[in-house]
């Protein structure tokens, strides 16, 4: 398992990598444009360029295409892969899967993924929603595919009508059980949402049974993390990395209990005079 930064922001990259635990760095314009808008006067590709060293050789950075024809998104990503690869050669370009809401066709970001990787370019997949997309994108020749869970959640909390906050929690499990017992009454509606994927979490389950069975080699980025739970349910379902914002992570190494005993082991040494073992005096 890995994690990966979700963030355009150079600072927290900076502090992110010196943890020794952060391995990579996924970015989209929204994070570059909100990073960039804190930095009057900035170049946009100097900027992009500083964050590229700060994540290091070794650590990929996924960088975003903007088109949503293949022709473009394929030009696009050469650029970025040509011009800012030789930095630190870490550039991975994200393309999304499909782009079905702006074009009227299916298959345009799997044809440039397929043109992608075919040229040697590092693709990562993104906007996944269901285990079809992945393997698909896995089969055009995708490096990573990045299943998007807290948009599954919310298309999945939208449909049965139950409200929410973007940084909430969805027990999968227990939704489960709840949408069984309706369907046990004849609501076969609910049986049905979302193809009976319920959330992120089962999602990356999904995909990665999928990938498993089928011998597909696409790592499995598991994205869109709005919580710690979802993070580390991410890892349990078997998602090779799992990429989320800096307040996430840190959320990951947090627990009550954990700071309670860190109080009590502190004071139980100065009353025990513990400093002694270590030559304080």
């Amino acid at each position: 398992m890995r994690i990966f930064l979700d963030s355009g922001d150079l600072d927290e990259v900076r502090e992110a990598v010196s943890w020794g635990v952060v391995e990579g760095v996924t970015t989209n314009p929204t994070l570059i444009r909100e990073a960039i808008s804190r930095r009057p006067g900035a170049d946009l590709a100097g900027y992009v360029e500083e964050l590229l060293r700060a994540a290091g050789p070794g650590r990929p950075v996924s960088l975003e295409v903007m088109g949503t024809r293949s022709a473009d998104m394929v030009r696009e990503a050469l650029r970025l892969y040509e011009g800012f690869n030789p930095v630190a050669g870490n550039v991975v370009v994200k393309v999304p899967v499909n782009t079905r809401g702006v074009e009227d066709g299916d298959l345009e970001g799997v044809r440039a993924i397929r043109e992608l990787s075919s040229s040697g370019v590092p693709v990562n997949a993104t906007l996944i929603m269901t285990p079809g997309q992945a393997a698909l994108a896995a089969l055009a020749g995708a490096r990573y595919v990045s299943p998007f869970l807290g948009r599954v959640d919310d298309h999945v909390r939208s449909a049965l009508g139950i409200s929410f906050s973007k940084g909430d929690y969805l027990n999968v499990r227990s939704l489960r059980i709840w949408l069984e017992s309706r369907a046990a009454s004849g609501d076969r509606a609910a049986a049905d949402v979302n193809s009976g994927i319920l959330g992120g979490s089962e999602l990356v389950a999904a995909i990665r049974r999928t990938f498993d069975v089928q011998g597909l080699r696409a790592e499995i980025i598991a994205a869109s993390i709005r919580n710690p739970r979802q993070a580390e349910e991410s890892l349990e379902a078997g998602a090779h990395v799992v990429t989320a914002p800096l307040g996430v992570i840190l959320g990951m190494l947090r627990h009550p209990k954990t700071e309670e005993g860190v109080r009590i082991f502190a004071e139980d040494a100065r009353r025990a005079n513990y400093g002694e073992l270590f030559g304080a005096k």
